[in-house]
């Protein structure tokens, strides 16, 4: 009978090769139309990021960055010392799933991140002068309307976060008024999304880097798009350029709906209770902050009709979003049975019977450990699925023109720590492409979107901006160059240093 169920629950969350399809398809046409929509106010997808200019590798000073995301704050002073080398100092803060910070005002909020700002400069030591303010490239992982490279308003929040009076608000601003609060002396100078970081940051490392994706908490995609494609960016000059490309972020996260994605009954469920319904309906079917919550949904189905724990419900799945994925993934990193009666010890760990006298049982830990495994099943090929469109979407560029290595940076802690995440990911792309062009595809971890990459963008726009308002043109720098040529350009020289660097980290876990 357990074996029957177990069947049903696999069915309710199969993922073959024609719902992958319909998936792809639909991801693609929503790149269109996202591409083809003119404002980027409302749920906007396909957002440009407004960067052009090229660094000599030369620079020196002191610049900060700052990622957010969504269970993560990582602030870092960058400090660039000539000759391409640089030293990082870097503070981190956790937000736990329900932190009031998550529900709080925009003052409240905005206030604490300043002050990891102004932790970090004490503890770096860092003597400012009164002339000249910190630059600060954030690396925002939330929806923006961005204007300029310094300028953009908040659309919405997400992955948790409600946070009062922030939506339709220029994000500097709020950054400058709580500057001003806590009297730093810090300006920003750039925005980028995490995608965009994150896609950078692996050019640093490898220059065929033509995707970037962010698989943890939430979920987004990066990648170049020729510019007159690109209908938000009104400039004349880029509707007459077919050559120049600029990485766009798809905001992918919000893409789906029912006319492509295999919604089941636990997705529903799970949506139904959230504070955002309706909303995310792709993120919320494979994301780390909802996969353990569907193998909660799951297995409460299974309590109820008696085939997990004996009928009895333990306290760990009494609460919504409280079973957390982190733990289906110890559950999953004992799947061999050469580790299974370990597996079983830690698993009999895990679960508490408030005023019951059940104990766990081997079957239970089977059952549960495949029920981890079939929604982590599905959650991978969804990320796969959007990869395979992203490299569809560049098929000129990558499958027509080139048989050069497709790259796909990924930064996240449900890819890099998940078992087996990046091999099935890796499957679904392989079964999707064959094996002609699979064998050029490498799937890799990417890290320090938010640290060099905002910091070195935060620069770079400091520098841009200081320049007189004219046009310049050089054998070495051509005019208008776009940021997909331009960062591959001064990446690949930054990239023969990479051993040179010294990484300096000061961690703090939580908020105080």
């Amino acid at each position: 009978m357990h074996n029957l169920k177990l069947e049903q629950v696999r069915k309710t969350f199969d993922l073959n090769e024609a719902i992958f399809k319909s998936i792809v398809k639909g991801f693609k046409t929503e790149y269109e139309q996202g591409l083809s929509t003119r404002s980027a106010s409302g749920l906007a997808t396909m957002i440009p990021s407004y960067v052009t200019t090229l660094p000599t590798g030369q620079e020196t000073g002191t610049y900060l960055s700052l990622d957010l995301g969504g269970s993560t704050l990582r602030v870092s002073a960058v400090e660039l010392l000539g000759n391409c080398q640089v030293k990082v100092t870097e503070i981190r803060r956790q937000i736990s799933p329900h932190d009031p910070l998550r529900t709080s005002r925009a003052t409240v909020f905005f206030d604490w991140i300043v002050d990891a700002i102004a932790e970090l400069i004490d503890t770096i030591g860092y003597q400012q002068c009164k002339e000249e303010p910190l630059s600060l490239g954030i690396c925002w992982s939330f929806p923006i309307d961005q204007t300029s490279i310094s300028k953009g308003k908040i659309l919405r929040m997400g992955k948790g976060f409600t946070i009062d009076g922030i939506e339709g608000q220029d994000l500097s601003s709020l950054f400058h008024k709580a500057f001003e609060r806590k009297s730093l002396y810090v300006k920003v100078t750039a925005l980028l999304n995490d995608t965009i970081g994150t896609l950078v940051a692996h050019a640093y490392t490898n220059p065929d880097a033509r995707v970037g994706f962010i698989y943890g908490t939430g979920v987004n995609a990066a990648y170049p798009e020729k510019v007159n494609k690109i209908l938000k960016l009104h400039q004349s000059e880029y509707q007459k350029d077919d050559t120049t490309r600029m990485l766009v972020n798809t905001e992918i996260d919000i893409f789906g709906s029912d006319a492509y994605l295999p919604l089941n009954k636990y997705d529903r469920l799970l949506d139904a209770s959230h504070s955002q319904p309706q909303f995310q309906l792709y993120e919320k079917m494979m994301s780390g902050a909802c996969i353990g919550e569907l193998v909660r949904l799951v297995a409460i189905d299974l309590i109820r009709d008696g085939h997990l724990f004996n009928g009895h419900e333990p306290k760990e799945f009494e609460k919504y979003m409280a079973f957390e994925t982190s733990t289906t993934g110890d559950i999953e990193s004992h799947f061999s049975t050469d580790s299974e009666e370990e597996g079983f010890s830690q698993f009999q760990q895990v679960f508490h019977f408030d005023g019951q006298e059940y104990q766990v049982e081997m079957k239970d830990y089977r059952l549960l450990r495949e029920v981890c495994r079939i929604v982590s099943d599905r959650a991978a090929r969804l990320a796969g699925a959007a990869m395979a469109s992203l490299i569809e979407q560049q098929s000129e560029d990558l499958l027509v023109n080139s048989t050069k290595p497709i790259v796909i940076g990924v930064n996240g802690s449900t890819y890099e720590k998940y078992p087996g995440m990046h091999e099935r990911i890796h499957e679904s792309l392989v079964a999707w492409f064959g094996p002609d062009i699979s064998a050029r595809i490498r799937v890799e971890l990417a890290t320090d979107g938010g640290s060099i990459g905002g910091a070195l963008i935060a620069m770079l726009s400091e520098k841009e901006s200081s320049k007189p308002r004219q046009a310049t043109r050089t054998k070495s720098h051509p005019a208008s160059p776009s940021f997909f040529g331009c960062c591959f350009g001064w990446l690949s020289v930054l990239r023969t240093i990479r051993k040179k660097e010294t990484h300096e980290t000061v961690t703090v876990d939580e908020r105080k």
